[in-house]
């Protein structure tokens, strides 16, 4: 006869179920929020910030300075399809930490050279380095965590970008003329070690499968189809894509023909635009309508972010480029006070959006397995090739004295970008099997590369 208290005690023996754990995908977000907000104020906006102190350090033309801020950017820009390679096969945080290793050394460096070869091969080294912190890990972490809210969550990453133009600028201004170059610099690359590295250990997870999660948290988006009101299924986003693959795509072609007519007109705008605004306005008054433009990008981001997860990607995108297009077009023509500053307002609401609807649709198209891949080489064309529009703009207005054509033309190069945005749709093809079938119930889905055969096609 069985013990009633032993079988009661057996009964009651199973452990209660424990309690969930929070998504970790929100620390990847506020993470690559940070790292952004580093690449971007003292990466990217940096350079404009220490380019009169570097001339009157050296005594060497701006123009010879300039040169090596284009070479820095155009490397960076084609170093993006080797860091996305290596992002796919190896993850994130290994390149990371080489890039922020590598431009925090550059930045030492700048301080301490003699001859011109030296500063260009010192900005040759941070290019390559910046190459390894800017957009590709950041975006390609966030595609791996996030499907069906990865605008909202890419949205909020890329504020980064914003708040570092915002406070690093005057940061790197202040320093240059209290401190000294000599200072300055090595303070602007330890910043890059004291930020990046830690969250490059301590935070960076490739994969939602490496702490035991899915993405966005749901164990139901491995059961997704691909229908009209979901576009995007689990299956499609673990497609491995070879470069040779996808550049025999539809898809792949529009987004690099669309964003290089759009982002060619954007960066000849923000390039141009303290010296066109200045016109009307004068110097303090462009410098506000700065200021406006990287607020309102924020916004924009803020609010386009959610606004992708829950509609066509493509049609958002064009919405984006005619806004774009038409704010430049009037700005170009209308030199009143309220047409400039609506105008500079409606550019960088669209500004940070655009950006982010190239990310978007490159997860979209060719999923989070690839990602890395094929934004950089996505990138190497449509980067590279916009980096022209300023040149365009400064030379037309050298000839006409007047940015009224340059801005004719960077709109309709926007309207002829909505045209092929459009044509931007997920390739058909054979998808992988669905990992669902093969994964006990409540359990991860395999780990995916970095690591993966399957990555070993990417060449």
């Amino acid at each position: 006869m069985s013990n009633p208290v032993l079988s009661n005690s057996r009964a009651h023996s199973p452990l209660p179920p424990a309690p969930r754990r929070p998504f970790y995908g929100w620390r990847i977000v506020l993470g690559g929020t940070a790292i952004l907000f580093v690449s971007s104020g003292i990466g990217f906006y940096g350079h404009g910030a220490i380019l009169d102190p570097l001339r009157a350090h050296y005594g060497w033309s701006k123009g010879a300075i300039s040169a090596a801020v284009t070479m820095y950017f155009a490397v960076a820009g084609l170093m993006g399809l080797v860091a996305g390679r290596l992002i796919d096969r190896y993850g994130p945080r290994p390149i990371l930490i080489l890039g922020s290793t590598t431009i925090g050394v550059g930045f030492f460096l700048l301080g301490r050279v003699t001859q011109l070869w030296q500063f260009f091969a010192v900005y040759l080294l941070m290019s390559i380095g910046w190459s390894g912190t800017s957009l590709i890990p950041v975006n390609t972490l966030i595609a791996n965590w996030f499907i069906r809210r990865r605008g909202y969550a890419l949205g909020i990453t890329m504020t980064g970008l914003s708040l570092g133009g915002m406070i690093l600028v005057p940061f790197s201004v202040y320093l240059s003329s209290n401190w000294g170059l000599e200072t300055a610099l090595p303070i602007l690359g330890a910043v890059f070690w004291v930020v990046v590295i830690p969250i490059a250990v301590l935070v960076v997870k490739s994969r939602p499968s490496d702490v035991g999660q899915f993405p966005d948290g749901d164990r139901s988006i491995l059961e997704t189809r691909e229908t009209r009101e979901a576009r995007v299924s689990y299956a499609s986003q673990i497609r491995v894509w070879t470069r040779a693959e996808a550049l025999r795509t539809t898809a792949f072609w529009a987004i690099v023909a669309a964003f290089l007519l759009a982002l060619s007109g954007q960066i000849a705008f923000l390039v141009h635009q303290v010296s066109f605004l200045s016109q009307t306005l004068g110097a303090s008054g462009a410098a506000a309508a700065v200021s406006l433009t990287t607020g309102a990008s924020i916004i924009g981001r803020l609010f386009l972010g959610p606004l992708a997860d829950r509609s066509d990607k493509r049609y958002l995108t064009m919405f984006c480029f005619l806004v774009q297009g038409v704010a430049v077009l009037l700005m170009g023509y209308y030199r009143q006070v309220t047409v400039l500053y609506l105008g500079t307002l409606a550019f960088g609401l669209t500004m940070g959006g655009i950006v982010m609807m190239q990310s978007l649709l490159i997860g979209e198209c060719f999923g989070m397995v690839s990602f890395g891949t094929i934004s950089g080489l996505s990138g190497m064309f449509s980067l590279t090739g916009a980096a022209f529009g300023p040149v365009i703009a400064g030379l037309i207005f050298d000839a006409a004295k007047d940015y009224r054509i340059a801005f004719t033309i960077f709109a309709g190069a926007s309207l002829l970008a909505m045209v092929a945005v459009f044509f931007a749709r997920p390739p058909e093809g054979k998808l992988p099997a669905k990992p669902p079938a093969a994964t006990p119930a409540g359990a991860p889905p395999p780990n995916l590369p970095p690591g993966g055969a399957g990555l070993k096609k990417n060449g």
